[in-house]
């Protein structure tokens, strides 16, 4: 009976296992393959995001806009910030489309707030693999202000001189009704009241709310 040798194919297969052993064989980490695929994904890709108008309204912010990706994107991740704050954020596929922000708990008066849309474009592939290209995102902001708060502001309206009306210090007695700390500019309930304070041992001050 003829053995055939078995020199060739074993060579073959120990050289192969020298090769893996031994690093011969380059093998591209997952992390880094995936990293390179974005950024060939994400090469040029841009998206515009415009907002067309922003109201507080009953302590709830509402705001509405649109975006439009560029050639090569197909989705977008929107994210909405009030005053630099995440407040909430979404997808939405397509070349083109819009976009709207509601949030309640806006209840202070007479207070302005930073509301912002961040876009960054997407690229969704025909196994509905997800990429966002975090690295050219197009930012949008517009400052809301809620309704001014009911009455007025104090305001300096007059200065009496202690030792001339009472002959003697401010601080001798009690003045009402007596002024917030710090009362100009701070909002009052009712236009026509009014407050005194005391500025000095001779400076007695009188503000209106108007």
């Amino acid at each position: 009976m003829q053995h055939r040798p078995l020199r060739a194919p074993l060579c073959s297969l120990l050289s192969a296992l020298v090769l893996v052993a031994c690093g011969g064989t380059d093998v591209v980490p997952a992390e880094e393959a995936l990293g390179t695929q974005e950024s060939a994904l994400c090469s040029g890709v841009s998206v515009s995001t415009s907002i067309s108008g922003a109201s507080i309204y009953q302590g709830e912010l509402a705001a509405s806009g649109s975006w439009t990706s560029s050639t090569g994107a197909n989705a977008v991740r929107l994210e909405y910030y009030v005053n630099n704050t995440l407040y909430t954020s979404e997808e939405r596929t397509g070349s083109s489309g819009t976009w709207y922000f509601s949030y309640t708990g806006f209840t202070a008066c007479g207070t302005t707030y930073a509301f912002q849309v961040k876009a960054y474009p997407m690229v969704i592939d025909s196994n509905g693999n997800r990429s966002t290209c975090w690295a050219s995102p197009n930012t949008v902001s517009q400052n809301v202000s809620t309704a001014a708060c009911p009455g007025g502001v104090w305001t300096l309206t007059g200065a009496e001189n202690c030792y001339d009306l009472i002959m003697a210090s401010c601080y001798t007695r009690s003045w009402t009704p007596s002024c917030p700390s710090s009362p100009a500019g701070k909002p009052c309930s009712n236009v026509g009241d009014y407050c005194w304070q005391v500025a000095s041992a001779s400076t007695l001050r009188e503000y209106t709310c108007m």
